[in-house]
């Protein structure tokens, strides 16, 4: 898989988020400035997202009555972060709103490691979703 040029040798940390799976998703690599991510539109107050510190990465997730419904993950480099796709807990598909909510919180936990930039390599149908959010496109992943 070949990956557009970056300042940033992320793809070790695409690995470590995907349990060793070092292929990457036929797509988009996306990016952001952490702080520069959308935030999304509030939640009802039935919704929580969490945070959790783990050894490689961290972890948010979104819960409605204490349920998990979606979470994401975000590993950290020296001065830049890579998250992960955020993933349905029961394996359906992850409603807009809420991928928002985990985005946002999973840059927010960039910016406060102190990451400059953020990567995202998504599939093509999820890239116009992040553009929404205030990610860009930073080129194409190719087989």
């Amino acid at each position: 898989m070949s990956a557009p040029e970056t300042t940033h040798d992320w793809q070790p940390l695409w690995a470590r988020l995907n349990a060793g799976e070092e292929t990457l998703p036929a797509g988009v690599l996306m990016t952001a400035p952490p702080g520069e991510v959308n935030s999304a539109l509030p939640l009802e107050s039935e919704f929580g997202v969490f945070e959790a510190p783990l050894e490689d990465y961290d972890v948010v997730e979104l819960t409605r009555f204490d349920r998990p419904l979606a979470r994401g993950r975000v590993a950290f480099g020296d001065g830049f972060a890579v998250v992960g796709p955020v993933r349905a807990v029961d394996g359906d598909s992850v409603a807009l709103d809420h991928e928002a909510v985990i985005l946002a919180r999973l840059a927010e936990e960039a910016f406060v490691e102190g990451a400059d930039v953020v990567y995202a390599p998504v599939d093509a149908a999820a890239a116009d979703r992040y553009e929404a959010l205030g990610w860009t496109r930073a080129g194409e992943l190719a087989p």
